[in-house]
């Protein structure tokens, strides 16, 4: 029963990871060529180049229901939905930015966690993924953290590619939810509003 657990948390992040680097390569290819295209002006011109905006994160224009009736959580317009072992996979279009929820139930004989031991339980279910690293955590209010994550994703023979993002974790009667985000460099901007955002949808019946 372990190991199937941990092959299912294992593949949660290895699902996000493999979805959000999907289109790592064109994302990359298409910020060099605007950069090529770029400098000729700035040369031309002798000016600096613009500011880059981050691009707007998408509105909630819906909610994802648990088959298990556990939890809800919004969905954010124009994002594709799947299932990745037994657990919900949202992801933008263009695959920068993703996100999923893991349901963990409260150890044996405990009837409430501390914030260290959310932070131990985020850690638990998440730490197979590559390079995986949690930073410290935030308070946030009804008895949840909000932790921020680092990782690596290896493809091939291409060098690792870093993704990061956040984690939501909360406890709601005997069962920890935590709402991971995951970003690649191109959508790192969105983490913070895409958190805060779906961490208000995140509802438990």
């Amino acid at each position: 029963m372990k190991r199937l657990l941990r092959r299912s948390r294992l593949l949660i992040l290895v699902g996000l990871a493999v979805v959000i680097s999907l289109t790592m390569g064109p994302l990359m290819l298409s910020s060099n060529q605007t950069a090529a295209r770029g400098s000729g002006s700035v040369v031309a011109q002798g000016n600096p180049p613009p500011p880059t905006l981050a691009p707007t994160l998408p509105m909630v224009s819906g909610q994802y229901e648990d088959p298990q009736g556990r939890f809800q959580v919004g969905i954010l317009d124009g994002y594709q939905v799947s299932t990745v072992a037994n657990a919900p996979l949202l992801q933008a279009p263009d695959g920068s930015l993703a996100y999923t929820v893991a349901v963990s139930p409260l150890p044996p004989d405990r009837a409430a966690l501390s914030e260290a031991e959310l932070v131990a339980m985020a850690e638990q279910t998440f730490r197979h993924g590559e390079g995986f690293l949690l930073g410290p955590p935030q308070p946030i209010a009804g008895n949840g953290v909000q932790i921020s994550w680092t990782g690596r994703l290896t493809q091939g023979n291409a060098p690792p590619q870093p993704i990061a993002g956040q984690i939501y974790a909360r406890q709601r009667g005997d069962s920890i939810f935590l709402l991971l985000v995951a970003a690649t460099d191109a959508a790192q901007a969105q983490v913070n509003d895409a958190i805060a955002a779906l961490g208000s949808t995140l509802t438990v019946p």
